[in-house]
């Protein structure tokens, strides 16, 4: 993608990427501040939602939807600080509204109600501006067969389709799970023609299509 052309990004930025990549951030806000583009980055929750999560579970809150709740604040706290840190908007609303317009060119939100992962307003952010790439950015690398922590011979995959997708992450849905990419965020993708980049590498964005993660079509 050449700097002269004006584009507009959509990012699933990972929590977990937030608490374990400060590199990674940094060369973002260089890749946000040296183009003329636009982003739209959605932040997920991470370890500071499944903290607070588990917390809310520990002094008696078992209602599914609250504990959603609380993992939504989570997001929209560290969307604020990250939309701070880049200079940009923050948004609260829901992500199918999302419009880059009044000069606007970075816009930085959280989750928006239960069931919606970040992946999930992602995709609807990506719907809601035209974009037909979604950039996960994660600790991981990009999507392997099985769980790369779990199984020291986990393969890599390069390029999957999205039915392949779904069989690596055909499990329970629970707040604050940390997915590859959300199977419900995928089939929105999939119906609305939006390829899907899982990396751990923030310059696959302005790389794309030559990444080093994973590419989901």
């Amino acid at each position: 993608m050449k700097n002269e052309d004006k584009l507009t990004f959509v990012i699933s930025l990972g929590g977990s990427f937030l608490f374990s990549n400060f590199d990674g951030l940094a060369q973002l806000k260089k890749i946000v501040n040296s183009r003329r583009d636009k982003f739209v980055i959605i932040v997920g929750g991470g370890k500071l939602a499944r903290d607070y999560i588990n917390f809310g579970k520990s002094i008696g809150i078992s209602d599914t939807t609250e504990l959603h709740n609380i993992g939504i604040k989570s997001t929209q706290l560290n969307a604020y600080v990250i939309s701070k840190y880049l200079n940009g908007n923050f948004f609260e609303g829901n992500p199918k509204n999302i419009k880059l317009d009044n000069g606007v060119r970075v816009l930085v939100s959280g989750g928006y109600k239960p069931g919606w992962t970040t992946d999930v307003g992602s995709a609807y952010a990506a719907i809601s501006i035209g974009a037909k790439v979604l950039f996960n950015i994660s600790k991981e690398r990009g999507v392997y067969d099985s769980d790369p922590k779990m199984n020291q011979r986990a393969k890599f995959i390069k390029k999957l389709n999205f039915r392949r997708l779904y069989e690596l992450t055909n499990t329970e849905r629970y707040p604050g799970m940390d997915y590859i990419f959300d199977p419900k965020a995928a089939k929105i993708c999939e119906k609305n023609d939006i390829k899907v980049v899982v990396t751990k590498d923030v310059d696959d964005i302005i790389n794309y299509p030559k990444i080093s993660g994973s590419i989901i079509e």
